[in-house]
C-alpha cells in the first residue's frame, strides 16, 4: 500500500476506479494524463500497448476504500 506520502487525493482515487471498472472489450479508460502518470509510478496500474490496465496493487487499494487508505494530498 502507499505510504502517507504517497496518499492519494479523492481525484486520483475515482480515475483508479475508472481503470479499475475497465473491461478488455470496453472502448480503453481516459483520465487525467496527470492522474494516470502518477498511478503509474505508485505501481497501481500499467500502460500495456496504449491501454491503462490494473495492477494487483491497484486492486488491493482499490478493496481498501479511499477513506482506509487515503490521506488528501496538498496541491
Amino acid at each position: 500500500m502507499a505510504s502517507e506520502s504517497e496518499a492519494l487525493t479523492r481525484e486520483e482515487f475515482a480515475a483508479l476506479l475508472v481503470v479499475g471498472k475497465c473491461s478488455v472489450l470496453d472502448p480503453p479508460a481516459v483520465i487525467s494524463a496527470k492522474h494516470s502518470t502518477r498511478l503509474i509510478g505508485l505501481g497501481y496500474m500499467a500502460d500495456m500497448a496504449g491501454r491503462l490496465r490494473m495492477t494487483t496493487p491497484g486492486r488491493q487499494r482499490i478493496a481498501a476504500g479511499f477513506e482506509n487508505g487515503s490521506r488528501a494530498r496538498s496541491k
